[in-house]
């Protein structure tokens, strides 16, 4: 089954254009029919100009009410053909009428291990905390922030330097890894849900995936589970 996606970004959209680039080289079985982002001048509507894919800017700021914004970020999405969502850095928490509209089609990538460190602060918080491991994860989004049930995650350990700039560039290599690989399953209609359980469906193998992850000039392994199929 073909994804026909419509991707929400707020800022850069690094995980944007990863998902371009995995589409145009048939790693992942799906076709962008939008971009949008909230905020003017966001870069990722740039780089799907570049990619030749339609884009366009609705900013929240111009609605009287989240409500009202989330009616139109509907509507703009039924228009373009998608009929799965995925967030990419999108910095707004979406509404009941919005995650109704696509139901169980509304993705996010958080960069944490949830349930732990939720909220836009994930990887500051984690340094905080000092916690010695740390990553990504996968989900469905519901209605509570952060707290959807988990398709995938990723898991690199944290150091003593970390600060956090550098265990949020550590946890991007990861997001790029994991976010096309749970899309993809999707596509192949492999993913299940048990109340608050993904289930992934014919798994290959049941041990974790180990990868290496370069970050400021020093090696990493990072653990992903369920084991990543696209390499």
């Amino acid at each position: 089954m073909s994804l026909k996606l419509a991707i929400l970004a707020s800022g850069s959209g690094t995980n944007a254009q990863v998902i371009f680039e995995a589409v145009k080289a048939k790693k992942l079985d799906a076709e962008i029919c939008l971009v949008l982002a909230n905020r003017p001048h966001a870069k990722v509507l740039e780089r799907a100009k570049q990619f030749n894919i339609k884009h366009t800017l609705l900013d929240h700021t111009l609605f009287t009410s989240r409500e009202e914004y989330d009616k139109k970020v509907v509507e703009e999405i039924k228009n373009s053909g998608a009929n799965c969502v995925v967030l990419a850095g999108y910095m707004r928490m979406v509404t009941p009428y919005f995650l109704a509209s696509f139901p169980q089609r509304v993705i996010n990538i958080h960069p944490a291990i949830l349930p732990s460190f939720p909220g836009v602060h994930g990887a500051r918080d984690a340094v905080n905390y000092g916690v010695k491991f740390s990553g990504c994860t996968v989900h469905f989004v519901s209605e509570e922030m952060d707290a959807g049930p988990i398709i995938i995650q990723a898991i690199v350990p944290c150091t003593q330097q970390d600060t956090e700039e550098i265990l949020q560039n550590r946890i991007h290599c990861l997001e790029h890894k994991i976010y096309v690989q749970a899309l993809q399953w999707l596509a192949e209609n492999r993913l299940e849900i048990f109340g608050h359980t993904v289930h992934l469906k014919d798994m290959k193998e049941h041990k974790a995936s180990i990868v290496s992850v370069e970050s400021q000039g020093l090696q990493f392994d990072a653990m992903i589970y369920p084991p990543l199929e696209i390499k």
